[in-house]
């Protein structure tokens, strides 16, 4: 009697042990997997939101520059800008008329993002203000004080400032060679674009949102900074040294931030730790009421199957006790088959989760990749080719051809570089890419610059890396043109020459020295930058600007024919000319060409 109950309750302890600790430790590592799982979404999400609203700020920056540049550039305008002798009082007018014209236009054409469009005359210092409700209201402006002051401290392209309730942007108009103040221009930005802002990034009633300037100022639409101060000053100081930290975690919150590189906004948000165990805590307590009641299930199945294979041993026991020798009976007990059956329903059980877990992993990929397609849909490149059009279709209208050409070959540009996601291009696809860049500067230094294209027809299987002619075309501009006064060429030979075509850009700029020469060789040989740059925040130095450079074209060259790459011969005085040879059947180059 006492033997039965002793291996009854080890049997019924070891099987409870067998069935329990199993479950027990999967709820455990489930619930941990759940927490670690929900936070990680929440990242992403807020990483997609965050990403979402750059692209939505730098479309917005992107139509003001255009706005800003299409102004700057109708000569008209600005000749009466820079006019310093006395005018007749209907020339005043016709003046003042002619801009009200151009504002009201540029104004309307651009209204469903702006709701009122300024310019600036710093020799009248008058302000000209168009809106909804007025159509060319002029009153007098001091900038020595307010949002406009910066403008006159130095020539500056694009910042936000808050004046009242609103944004706007600013942008100043300064003399090409001296670099004078001539006037300014500003847009009141619509508040619904910041509202738009704040709805793509607002993902619960606990999270909050800042809109900061390049000078740290909190714009209009920024929720109350109040716990965030310090936060806020550490993230001012990463601006200021150009080393944002675009995701950290504090005591509690996780902060995500986002720059928009033109104009210089900075978007922060900032998520409760809080939500992130709301968000797990449902889930939490399914899976521990889960874990309990299989717990409980499989309790009630051990004392269960342990009595069951108990039994007959106690039975069998009893029997030996009791039974005479010449009654004496062997009964036969088979718990291996139910210990087998019961092991085979635990892997079935098994199995069926983990294909139930797969099944949910893969549903949550598909789920995941469909809102990042519907993301990608929602950013269309077509859109800023389509205002081009728009722009260019008004200015041909009011009889401003020049913009018509401009934004033609701006539109071209835009379609080339959204065109084809190939690495590389034909060459005439590439001279053609060109011509449309040195319509544009010809047109920016119309009278000053001059253009010259000799070039051969190229066999239609010559290709080159897409992008590489015009970086080496604006290096001319930019390091070799701007700085020499007086008249500017620049020249783009192309010819075939023994089984390879060379492309030849040379300008009649500054030049450089031999040290200079010998130094851009030999870091094109390296292809590492081996002089050193400025630092971002030392004043007066311009900062280096992104994109593909002389090294970046270089070295795409070499690794897609081999050979030397770009070729540079230079003399003070005299210009520069970069030579590059591509082969003539498109395949790659064995060694250098002289």
């Amino acid at each position: 009697m006492f033997l039965g109950a002793s291996i009854r309750y080890r049997l019924m302890v070891l099987m409870i042990c067998l069935t329990t600790i199993p479950v027990l430790v999967v709820t455990w590592f489930a619930t941990q997997h759940t927490r670690s799982s929900v936070e990680k979404e929440l990242i992403e999400a807020n990483r997609s939101r965050m990403l979402w609203a750059q692209q939505y700020l730098d479309e917005l920056v992107r139509q003001i520059d255009v706005l800003f540049y299409s102004l700057q550039i109708n000569q008209t305008l600005m000749d009466g800008l820079s006019a310093t002798e006395p005018q007749s009082v209907g020339r005043q007018f016709r003046t003042q008329q002619y801009i009200q014209e151009t504002l009201t236009t540029a104004f309307y054409a651009h209204s469903r993002k702006i709701d009122q469009l300024s310019l600036y005359t710093h020799q009248n210092q008058s302000l000209y203000s168009v809106n909804f409700s007025t159509s060319g209201l002029i009153h007098s402006l001091d900038i020595r004080s307010g949002p406009w002051s910066r403008i006159g401290m130095s020539p500056i392209s694009l910042y936000f400032k808050q004046s009242g309730d609103s944004i706007y942007a600013f942008h100043s108009v300064n003399a090409f060679e001296t670099r004078a103040l001539l006037g300014g221009l500003s847009v009141r930005i619509n508040d619904q674009v910041w509202r738009q802002v704040s709805d793509i990034l607002r993902s619960g009633p606990d999270s909050v949102v800042f809109l900061m300037n390049d000078e740290g100022e909190l714009l209009a639409g920024s929720s109350a900074s109040g716990s965030f101060d310090r936060a806020l000053a550490a993230i001012r100081a990463e601006q200021d040294a150009g080393a944002l930290q675009r995701f950290r975690r504090t005591e509690g919150h996780f902060l995500f931030a986002e720059q928009i590189e033109d104009g210089g906004l900075t978007i922060l948000k900032a998520v409760p730790l809080s939500s992130v165990a709301a968000s797990a805590d449902s889930t939490v307590r399914t899976g521990l009421l889960a874990g309990l009641l299989a717990a409980a299930a499989s309790v009630l199945a051990s004392i269960l199957v342990s009595l069951r294979i108990s039994r007959p041993i106690v039975a069998l026991a009893k029997t030996m006790r009791t039974a005479p020798i010449h009654h004496f009976e062997m009964t036969s007990v088979r718990s291996r088959d139910e210990i087998g059956l019961l092991e085979r329903g635990y892997n079935s059980m098994m199995q069926r989760i983990k294909e139930l877990i797969e099944h949910e992993y893969r549903r949550e990929l598909e789920v995941k990749n469909a809102q990042l397609l519907a993301l990608q849909a929602q950013i269309n490149p077509h859109f800023l080719n389509n205002t081009l059009n728009l722009i260019g279709g008004l200015a041909l209208s009011k009889g401003v051809p020049e913009i018509h050409t401009i934004t033609r070959g701006i539109g071209d540009l835009l379609r080339y570089s959204i065109g084809s996601g190939e690495d590389t291009a034909s060459l005439a696809d590439e001279l053609k890419h060109a011509r449309n860049y040195l319509l544009i500067q010809e047109q920016r230094f119309r009278g000053r610059c001059r253009v010259v294209l000799r070039a051969d027809e190229p066999p239609p299987d010559v290709r080159m890396p897409r992008f590489a002619l015009q970086p080496l075309i604006e290096n001319a501009f930019e390091h070799g043109l701007q700085p020499k006064p007086g008249a500017w060429e620049v020249e783009i030979r192309v010819r075939s020459i023994r089984g390879c075509v060379c492309v030849l850009i040379r300008d009649n700029g500054v030049g450089m020295d031999a040290e200079t020469l010998q130094a851009l060789r030999e870091e094109l040989r390296a292809g590492v930058s081996l002089r050193p740059q400025p630092s971002a925040a030392e004043p007066g130095r311009p900062q280096r600007r992104k994109g593909i450079g002389l090294r970046n074209v270089d070295a795409r060259l070499k690794l897609s024919f081999g050979g030397a790459g770009v070729r540079l011969f230079s003399r003070p005085g005299a210009g520069t000319a970069i030579a590059i040879a591509l082969p003539a059947g498109g395949g790659a180059e064995e060694g250098e060409r002289e």
